[in-house]
Protein backbone atom coordinates (compact mmCIF):
# COMPACT_ATOMS: atom_id res chain seq x y z
CA UNK A 1 0.00 0.00 0.00
CA UNK A 2 1.31 3.33 -0.68
CA UNK A 3 0.56 6.78 -2.44
CA UNK A 4 -1.39 7.15 -5.26
CA UNK A 5 0.34 7.48 -8.23
CA UNK A 6 -0.49 11.41 -8.46
CA UNK A 7 0.48 12.26 -5.15
CA UNK A 8 3.86 10.16 -6.06
CA UNK A 9 4.37 12.85 -8.95
CA UNK A 10 2.96 15.92 -7.80
CA UNK A 11 4.73 16.35 -4.52
CA UNK A 12 7.51 18.14 -6.87
CA UNK A 13 9.86 20.32 -5.09
CA UNK A 14 9.47 18.94 -1.66
CA UNK A 15 11.78 17.82 1.30
CA UNK A 16 11.77 14.63 2.60
CA UNK A 17 9.42 14.70 5.58
CA UNK A 18 12.06 13.08 7.98
CA UNK A 19 15.39 11.59 8.14
CA UNK A 20 15.90 8.13 6.90
CA UNK A 21 14.56 6.15 9.72
CA UNK A 22 17.00 3.86 10.14
CA UNK A 23 20.15 3.58 8.49
CA UNK A 24 21.13 5.75 5.32
CA UNK A 25 19.84 2.49 3.10
CA UNK A 26 22.06 3.24 0.01
CA UNK A 27 22.76 0.25 -1.16
CA UNK A 28 22.66 -3.48 -0.42
CA UNK A 29 24.71 -4.38 1.98
CA UNK A 30 24.67 -7.79 2.55
CA UNK A 31 23.82 -6.97 6.79
CA UNK A 32 20.99 -9.08 6.37
CA UNK A 33 18.71 -5.85 6.79
CA UNK A 34 16.07 -5.23 3.83
CA UNK A 35 16.76 -2.07 2.50
CA UNK A 36 13.24 0.18 1.24
CA UNK A 37 12.76 3.45 0.23
CA UNK A 38 9.67 5.59 0.03
CA UNK A 39 8.15 9.12 -0.07
CA UNK A 40 5.04 10.14 1.67
CA UNK A 41 2.24 12.86 1.61
CA UNK A 42 2.69 13.15 5.13
CA UNK A 43 3.74 12.85 8.81
CA UNK A 44 0.71 10.87 9.38
CA UNK A 45 0.99 8.57 6.64
CA UNK A 46 4.86 8.24 7.26
CA UNK A 47 4.33 7.25 10.75
CA UNK A 48 1.79 5.11 10.08
CA UNK A 49 3.63 3.03 7.78
CA UNK A 50 6.56 2.61 10.25
CA UNK A 51 4.63 1.33 12.55
CA UNK A 52 2.44 -1.12 10.62
CA UNK A 53 4.31 -1.74 8.02
CA UNK A 54 8.19 -1.84 8.95
CA UNK A 55 8.10 -2.30 12.90
CA UNK A 56 5.58 -4.88 12.59
CA UNK A 57 6.81 -7.21 10.36
CA UNK A 58 8.62 -10.36 11.95
CA UNK A 59 10.75 -12.21 9.38
CA UNK A 60 14.07 -13.39 8.73
CA UNK A 61 15.47 -9.84 8.44
CA UNK A 62 14.90 -6.28 9.89
CA UNK A 63 13.55 -3.72 7.63
CA UNK A 64 15.03 -0.28 7.17
CA UNK A 65 13.28 1.95 5.72
CA UNK A 66 14.50 5.51 4.43
CA UNK A 67 12.71 8.57 3.73
CA UNK A 68 13.46 10.17 0.29
CA UNK A 69 12.08 13.72 -1.34
CA UNK A 70 9.18 12.55 -3.54
CA UNK A 71 10.75 14.99 -5.66
CA UNK A 72 13.78 13.04 -6.49
CA UNK A 73 12.74 9.37 -5.49
CA UNK A 74 12.24 8.26 -9.07
CA UNK A 75 16.07 9.73 -10.25
CA UNK A 76 17.37 8.60 -6.98
CA UNK A 77 16.31 5.08 -7.53
CA UNK A 78 17.53 4.97 -10.97
CA UNK A 79 20.81 6.04 -10.72
CA UNK A 80 21.23 3.72 -7.82
CA UNK A 81 20.33 0.73 -9.88
CA UNK A 82 22.28 1.61 -12.61
CA UNK A 83 25.23 1.41 -10.42
CA UNK A 84 24.53 -1.98 -9.11
CA UNK A 85 23.14 -0.79 -5.79
CA UNK A 86 19.45 0.96 -4.62
CA UNK A 87 17.31 -0.92 -2.05
CA UNK A 88 16.46 -4.37 -2.37
CA UNK A 89 12.78 -3.71 -3.08
CA UNK A 90 12.18 -1.22 -5.61
CA UNK A 91 9.44 1.16 -5.79
CA UNK A 92 8.50 2.73 -9.09
CA UNK A 93 5.32 5.31 -10.01
CA UNK A 94 3.53 2.69 -12.49
CA UNK A 95 4.20 -0.34 -15.19
CA UNK A 96 5.88 2.08 -18.06
CA UNK A 97 8.42 2.39 -15.33
CA UNK A 98 8.55 -0.82 -14.67
CA UNK A 99 8.92 -1.64 -18.12
CA UNK A 100 12.11 0.34 -18.56
CA UNK A 101 13.63 -1.13 -15.75
CA UNK A 102 13.10 -4.28 -16.49
CA UNK A 103 14.22 -4.05 -19.97
CA UNK A 104 17.86 -2.42 -18.48
CA UNK A 105 18.07 -5.63 -16.11
CA UNK A 106 17.60 -3.73 -13.08
CA UNK A 107 14.44 -6.18 -11.63
CA UNK A 108 14.98 -9.59 -10.50
CA UNK A 109 12.08 -12.15 -11.82
CA UNK A 110 9.42 -12.89 -9.28
CA UNK A 111 8.06 -16.36 -10.61
CA UNK A 112 9.69 -18.70 -7.99
CA UNK A 113 8.16 -16.40 -5.35
CA UNK A 114 4.75 -16.23 -6.55
CA UNK A 115 4.43 -19.65 -6.82
CA UNK A 116 6.22 -20.01 -3.40
CA UNK A 117 3.55 -17.66 -1.55
CA UNK A 118 0.82 -18.81 -3.53
CA UNK A 119 0.75 -14.90 -5.16
CA UNK A 120 -2.06 -16.14 -7.85
CA UNK A 121 -4.41 -17.27 -5.63
CA UNK A 122 -4.34 -14.25 -2.98
CA UNK A 123 -3.77 -11.19 -5.86
CA UNK A 124 -6.42 -10.37 -8.59
CA UNK A 125 -5.80 -11.49 -11.42
CA UNK A 126 -5.76 -8.33 -13.61
CA UNK A 127 -2.36 -7.95 -11.24
CA UNK A 128 -0.90 -10.79 -11.61
CA UNK A 129 -1.28 -10.34 -15.86
CA UNK A 130 0.10 -6.57 -15.47
CA UNK A 131 2.96 -7.68 -13.48
CA UNK A 132 4.57 -9.12 -16.87
CA UNK A 133 7.58 -7.29 -18.75
CA UNK A 134 8.32 -9.50 -21.74
CA UNK A 135 7.19 -12.77 -20.06
CA UNK A 136 8.26 -12.19 -17.40
CA UNK A 137 6.60 -11.26 -13.84
CA UNK A 138 9.37 -8.61 -12.50
CA UNK A 139 6.75 -6.64 -10.36
CA UNK A 140 3.38 -6.25 -8.03
CA UNK A 141 0.93 -3.97 -7.74
CA UNK A 142 1.86 -1.68 -4.59
CA UNK A 143 -1.09 0.31 -4.78
CA UNK A 144 -4.63 0.73 -7.37
CA UNK A 145 -7.03 3.38 -7.91
CA UNK A 146 -9.96 4.09 -10.00
CA UNK A 147 -11.94 6.46 -12.19
CA UNK A 148 -15.24 7.65 -9.83
CA UNK A 149 -18.08 10.43 -10.40
CA UNK A 150 -17.95 12.53 -6.86
CA UNK A 151 -21.39 14.80 -6.08
CA UNK A 152 -23.01 16.12 -3.33
CA UNK A 153 -26.53 14.65 -2.96
CA UNK A 154 -28.08 17.64 -1.68
CA UNK A 155 -27.82 19.38 -4.63
CA UNK A 156 -29.21 16.38 -6.93
CA UNK A 157 -32.03 16.58 -4.03
CA UNK A 158 -32.77 20.18 -4.08
CA UNK A 159 -33.05 20.45 -8.52
CA UNK A 160 -34.50 17.16 -8.22
CA UNK A 161 -31.61 15.06 -10.18
CA UNK A 162 -30.83 11.24 -9.70
CA UNK A 163 -27.15 9.88 -10.71
CA UNK A 164 -27.04 9.09 -13.96
CA UNK A 165 -26.81 5.97 -14.98
CA UNK A 166 -26.67 6.60 -19.00
CA UNK A 167 -25.50 9.23 -21.46
CA UNK A 168 -29.04 10.57 -21.69
CA UNK A 169 -29.60 11.25 -18.36
CA UNK A 170 -26.04 12.99 -17.95
CA UNK A 171 -26.60 15.34 -20.92
CA UNK A 172 -29.97 16.37 -19.70
CA UNK A 173 -28.70 16.99 -16.08
CA UNK A 174 -25.59 19.38 -17.96
CA UNK A 175 -27.60 20.84 -19.64
CA UNK A 176 -30.03 22.24 -16.85
CA UNK A 177 -27.60 23.05 -14.80
CA UNK A 178 -25.36 25.00 -17.23
CA UNK A 179 -28.24 27.16 -17.55
CA UNK A 180 -29.18 27.64 -13.79
CA UNK A 181 -25.65 29.15 -14.03
CA UNK A 182 -23.98 25.89 -12.34
CA UNK A 183 -20.71 24.05 -13.52
CA UNK A 184 -21.83 20.48 -14.43
CA UNK A 185 -18.64 18.93 -13.82
CA UNK A 186 -15.83 20.58 -11.81
CA UNK A 187 -12.89 20.24 -13.46
CA UNK A 188 -9.30 22.57 -14.25
CA UNK A 189 -5.89 21.69 -15.11
CA UNK A 190 -4.46 25.02 -13.23
CA UNK A 191 -3.16 22.49 -10.10
CA UNK A 192 -2.27 19.22 -12.10
CA UNK A 193 -1.90 19.72 -16.29
CA UNK A 194 -2.15 16.13 -16.53
CA UNK A 195 -5.53 16.17 -14.82
CA UNK A 196 -7.27 16.54 -19.11
CA UNK A 197 -6.04 12.77 -19.37
CA UNK A 198 -8.77 11.97 -16.66
CA UNK A 199 -11.54 13.15 -18.78
CA UNK A 200 -9.39 10.80 -21.53
CA UNK A 201 -9.32 7.84 -19.80
CA UNK A 202 -13.31 8.39 -18.85
CA UNK A 203 -14.14 8.89 -22.52
CA UNK A 204 -12.40 5.81 -23.96
CA UNK A 205 -13.42 3.36 -21.56
CA UNK A 206 -17.04 4.39 -21.63
CA UNK A 207 -17.62 5.45 -25.00
CA UNK A 208 -15.19 3.41 -27.06
CA UNK A 209 -15.50 0.65 -24.55
CA UNK A 210 -12.79 -1.39 -22.83
CA UNK A 211 -12.53 -3.91 -25.64
CA UNK A 212 -11.71 -1.34 -28.51
CA UNK A 213 -9.12 0.09 -25.71
CA UNK A 214 -7.39 -3.30 -25.34
CA UNK A 215 -6.89 -4.25 -28.59
CA UNK A 216 -5.41 -0.70 -29.73
CA UNK A 217 -2.81 -1.10 -26.31
CA UNK A 218 -2.19 -4.37 -28.00
CA UNK A 219 -1.47 -2.69 -31.83
CA UNK A 220 -4.10 -5.10 -33.24
CA UNK A 221 -6.35 -1.47 -34.33
CA UNK A 222 -5.06 1.79 -34.60
CA UNK A 223 -5.34 5.01 -32.16
CA UNK A 224 -7.01 6.66 -35.83
CA UNK A 225 -10.07 3.75 -35.87
CA UNK A 226 -13.19 5.75 -35.99
CA UNK A 227 -14.45 4.58 -32.72
CA UNK A 228 -11.57 6.55 -31.08
CA UNK A 229 -12.37 9.34 -33.49
CA UNK A 230 -16.40 9.71 -32.27
CA UNK A 231 -15.04 9.66 -28.32
CA UNK A 232 -12.44 12.36 -28.94
CA UNK A 233 -15.35 14.37 -30.71
CA UNK A 234 -17.88 13.84 -27.89
CA UNK A 235 -15.77 14.55 -25.48
CA UNK A 236 -14.13 17.48 -26.95
CA UNK A 237 -17.94 18.68 -27.96
CA UNK A 238 -18.35 18.54 -23.66
CA UNK A 239 -15.44 20.84 -23.13
CA UNK A 240 -16.76 23.33 -25.55
CA UNK A 241 -20.42 23.88 -24.55
CA UNK A 242 -18.78 24.66 -21.14
CA UNK A 243 -19.41 21.12 -19.17
CA UNK A 244 -16.24 20.76 -18.05
CA UNK A 245 -14.78 23.95 -15.63
CA UNK A 246 -18.04 25.89 -17.00
CA UNK A 247 -16.07 27.40 -20.10
CA UNK A 248 -12.81 26.55 -22.00
CA UNK A 249 -11.29 29.71 -20.53
CA UNK A 250 -12.02 28.53 -16.83
CA UNK A 251 -11.07 25.01 -16.93
CA UNK A 252 -7.42 26.07 -17.25
CA UNK A 253 -7.41 28.95 -14.23
CA UNK A 254 -9.51 26.37 -12.12
CA UNK A 255 -7.95 24.74 -9.02
CA UNK A 256 -8.47 22.07 -7.26
CA UNK A 257 -9.49 23.93 -3.96
CA UNK A 258 -11.54 25.57 -6.04
CA UNK A 259 -13.39 22.86 -7.75
CA UNK A 260 -14.08 20.96 -4.47
CA UNK A 261 -14.98 24.08 -2.91
CA UNK A 262 -17.40 24.16 -5.40
CA UNK A 263 -19.28 20.62 -5.23
CA UNK A 264 -19.81 21.28 -1.46
CA UNK A 265 -21.71 24.65 -1.73
CA UNK A 266 -23.53 23.18 -4.56
CA UNK A 267 -21.81 25.43 -7.81
CA UNK A 268 -21.18 22.15 -9.17
CA UNK A 269 -22.92 18.89 -9.92
CA UNK A 270 -20.38 16.25 -10.65
CA UNK A 271 -16.55 15.74 -10.48
CA UNK A 272 -14.95 12.78 -12.75
CA UNK A 273 -11.65 11.88 -10.79
CA UNK A 274 -10.35 9.24 -9.12
CA UNK A 275 -10.56 7.40 -6.08
CA UNK A 276 -7.73 9.70 -4.40
CA UNK A 277 -9.77 12.43 -3.89
CA UNK A 278 -11.23 10.47 -1.02
CA UNK A 279 -8.78 12.09 0.85
CA UNK A 280 -8.52 15.44 -1.00
CA UNK A 281 -11.92 16.54 -0.51
CA UNK A 282 -12.32 15.56 3.16
CA UNK A 283 -11.27 19.62 4.40
CA UNK A 284 -14.02 20.87 2.20
CA UNK A 285 -16.90 18.79 3.59
CA UNK A 286 -18.88 18.94 6.90
CA UNK A 287 -17.56 20.00 10.23
CA UNK A 288 -13.56 20.40 9.24
CA UNK A 289 -15.02 23.26 6.45
CA UNK A 290 -17.97 24.34 9.68
CA UNK A 291 -20.83 23.50 6.61
CA UNK A 292 -22.81 20.55 6.79
CA UNK A 293 -22.63 19.34 3.14
CA UNK A 294 -21.86 15.72 2.01
CA UNK A 295 -20.11 13.66 -0.65
CA UNK A 296 -20.66 10.33 -2.53
CA UNK A 297 -19.29 8.91 -5.15
CA UNK A 298 -21.03 6.37 -8.33
CA UNK A 299 -19.29 4.20 -10.65
CA UNK A 300 -18.68 6.11 -14.27
CA UNK A 301 -21.94 4.94 -16.63
CA UNK A 302 -21.53 4.23 -20.14
CA UNK A 303 -21.85 7.07 -22.64
CA UNK A 304 -22.81 4.00 -25.76
CA UNK A 305 -25.51 1.28 -24.92
CA UNK A 306 -22.73 -1.40 -26.29
CA UNK A 307 -20.41 -0.46 -23.62
CA UNK A 308 -21.16 -2.74 -20.14
CA UNK A 309 -22.56 -0.87 -17.75
CA UNK A 310 -20.23 -1.03 -15.13
CA UNK A 311 -16.59 -0.51 -16.02
CA UNK A 312 -14.16 0.34 -13.51
CA UNK A 313 -11.01 2.28 -14.76
CA UNK A 314 -8.12 0.50 -13.33
CA UNK A 315 -4.78 2.32 -12.46
CA UNK A 316 -2.04 1.43 -10.56
CA UNK A 317 -0.58 4.01 -8.13
CA UNK A 318 2.86 2.54 -7.73
CA UNK A 319 4.31 -0.75 -7.82
CA UNK A 320 7.24 -3.17 -5.76
CA UNK A 321 9.89 -5.24 -6.89
CA UNK A 322 13.03 -6.65 -6.03
CA UNK A 323 16.48 -5.41 -7.35
CA UNK A 324 18.85 -7.65 -9.33
CA UNK A 325 21.68 -6.53 -7.42
CA UNK A 326 19.83 -7.74 -4.11
CA UNK A 327 22.26 -9.65 -1.48
CA UNK A 328 18.97 -10.46 0.10
CA UNK A 329 16.40 -11.49 -2.29
CA UNK A 330 14.50 -13.72 -0.43
CA UNK A 331 14.01 -11.92 2.53
CA UNK A 332 13.51 -9.34 0.07
CA UNK A 333 10.31 -11.52 -1.02
CA UNK A 334 9.15 -12.19 2.35
CA UNK A 335 9.12 -8.74 3.16
CA UNK A 336 7.09 -8.06 -0.22
CA UNK A 337 4.75 -11.10 0.83
CA UNK A 338 4.09 -9.30 4.19
CA UNK A 339 3.28 -6.34 2.52
CA UNK A 340 0.86 -7.31 -0.27
CA UNK A 341 -1.24 -10.14 0.59
CA UNK A 342 -2.87 -9.70 4.24
CA UNK A 343 -6.69 -8.15 3.20
CA UNK A 344 -7.33 -6.59 6.63
CA UNK A 345 -3.90 -4.79 6.80
CA UNK A 346 -4.87 -3.56 3.45
CA UNK A 347 -8.10 -2.20 4.00
CA UNK A 348 -6.92 -0.68 7.94
CA UNK A 349 -4.34 1.23 5.57
CA UNK A 350 -7.26 2.76 3.99
CA UNK A 351 -9.37 3.66 6.62
CA UNK A 352 -6.63 4.90 8.84
CA UNK A 353 -3.98 7.06 6.69
CA UNK A 354 -5.82 7.07 3.47
CA UNK A 355 -3.00 4.68 1.95
CA UNK A 356 -3.96 2.85 -1.19
CA UNK A 357 -4.24 -0.81 -1.11
CA UNK A 358 -2.35 -3.74 -3.10
CA UNK A 359 -5.18 -5.80 -5.06
CA UNK A 360 -6.69 -8.16 -2.73
CA UNK A 361 -10.11 -9.08 -2.36
CA UNK A 362 -11.69 -7.09 0.39
CA UNK A 363 -14.97 -7.92 2.09
CA UNK A 364 -16.30 -5.78 5.22
CA UNK A 365 -15.44 -7.44 7.90
CA UNK A 366 -11.65 -6.45 6.64
CA UNK A 367 -12.20 -2.83 7.54
CA UNK A 368 -12.23 -1.67 11.29
CA UNK A 369 -14.78 0.02 13.41
CA UNK A 370 -15.75 3.38 12.28
CA UNK A 371 -14.06 2.91 8.57
CA UNK A 372 -15.99 5.95 6.15
CA UNK A 373 -18.85 3.38 4.61
CA UNK A 374 -17.72 5.26 1.13
CA UNK A 375 -14.30 4.26 0.96
CA UNK A 376 -14.79 0.65 2.14
CA UNK A 377 -17.53 0.59 -0.53
CA UNK A 378 -15.32 1.87 -3.24
CA UNK A 379 -12.84 -0.99 -2.57
CA UNK A 380 -15.36 -4.44 -2.03
CA UNK A 381 -16.84 -3.65 -5.43
CA UNK A 382 -13.65 -2.95 -7.00
CA UNK A 383 -11.52 -6.03 -5.68
CA UNK A 384 -14.18 -7.74 -7.07
CA UNK A 385 -14.89 -5.72 -10.78
CA UNK A 386 -15.95 -8.38 -13.74
CA UNK A 387 -15.11 -5.58 -16.14
CA UNK A 388 -11.91 -3.29 -16.05
CA UNK A 389 -11.04 -0.87 -18.06
CA UNK A 390 -7.29 1.25 -19.06
CA UNK A 391 -6.24 4.78 -17.01
CA UNK A 392 -4.13 6.36 -19.83
CA UNK A 393 -1.23 6.91 -17.00
CA UNK A 394 -0.80 3.51 -16.06
CA UNK A 395 -1.05 1.61 -19.47
CA UNK A 396 0.00 3.93 -22.53
CA UNK A 397 3.68 4.81 -22.75
CA UNK A 398 5.42 7.91 -21.08
CA UNK A 399 5.87 9.84 -24.27
CA UNK A 400 2.40 8.56 -25.81
CA UNK A 401 0.55 9.35 -22.41
CA UNK A 402 2.46 13.27 -22.34
CA UNK A 403 1.09 13.35 -25.82
CA UNK A 404 -2.63 12.37 -25.37
CA UNK A 405 -3.55 14.72 -22.22
CA UNK A 406 -1.08 17.98 -23.95
CA UNK A 407 -2.64 17.26 -27.17
CA UNK A 408 -6.22 17.15 -26.19
CA UNK A 409 -6.03 20.54 -25.05
CA UNK A 410 -5.40 21.68 -28.56
CA UNK A 411 -8.49 19.58 -29.72
CA UNK A 412 -10.97 21.21 -27.07
CA UNK A 413 -9.43 24.75 -27.91
CA UNK A 414 -9.93 24.77 -31.49
CA UNK A 415 -6.23 24.21 -32.96
CA UNK A 416 -6.57 20.12 -34.13
CA UNK A 417 -9.16 17.87 -35.17
CA UNK A 418 -9.94 14.98 -33.27
CA UNK A 419 -8.58 13.01 -36.82
CA UNK A 420 -5.51 14.95 -36.51
CA UNK A 421 -5.12 14.72 -33.17
CA UNK A 422 -5.35 10.64 -32.84
CA UNK A 423 -3.30 10.50 -35.95
CA UNK A 424 -0.20 12.34 -33.99
CA UNK A 425 -0.85 9.92 -31.02
CA UNK A 426 -0.96 7.21 -33.44
CA UNK A 427 2.59 7.79 -34.55
CA UNK A 428 3.67 7.82 -31.54
CA UNK A 429 2.54 5.01 -29.72
CA UNK A 430 3.54 2.79 -32.73
CA UNK A 431 7.34 4.11 -32.33
CA UNK A 432 6.78 3.27 -28.31
CA UNK A 433 5.18 -0.30 -28.93
CA UNK A 434 7.72 -1.45 -31.53
CA UNK A 435 10.44 -0.56 -28.90
CA UNK A 436 8.59 -2.86 -26.39
CA UNK A 437 7.96 0.28 -23.92
CA UNK A 438 4.47 -0.74 -23.87
CA UNK A 439 3.04 -1.93 -20.58
CA UNK A 440 1.58 -5.44 -20.27
CA UNK A 441 -2.24 -4.97 -19.78
CA UNK A 442 -4.58 -7.68 -18.64
CA UNK A 443 -7.87 -8.20 -20.47
CA UNK A 444 -11.30 -6.21 -19.44
CA UNK A 445 -12.70 -9.67 -18.56
CA UNK A 446 -12.08 -12.97 -17.19
CA UNK A 447 -10.78 -11.30 -14.04
CA UNK A 448 -11.97 -13.58 -11.17
CA UNK A 449 -9.60 -15.34 -9.26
Amino acid sequence: MTLSRRHFLALSGATALAPALAGCGDSPDGTGDIQFWSAFSDLQQQSYFQRTQVDAFRGSAAVRLTVKPSSVINRLTQTALAAGTGPDLVLTDGPAQVAAYANAGYLLPLEKYARQYGWDGVLAQWAMAASQVGGQMVSLPAGYETMIMLYNPATLAAHGWSVPTERGEFEAICVEAKAKGLMPVAAGNATWRAASEWAVTAALNHYAGPEAVYQALRGQIRWTDAIFVDTITLLSSYFQRGWWGGSVENYFTNSFPKLYAALASGAAVFMITGSWAFSEILPYFGEPAGNDARWDWAPLFPLRPEVPAVVWDLGVGSTLSINAHSRQPDAAAEYLNFLQTDPRRQAEGIAEAGLQPAPVQLTAADFPPGADERQSRLYIQLSNAATIGYTTWTFWPQETDTVLYTNFEKVFTGQLSAEEYLAALDAVFRRELALGKVPAAPPPQGLGR
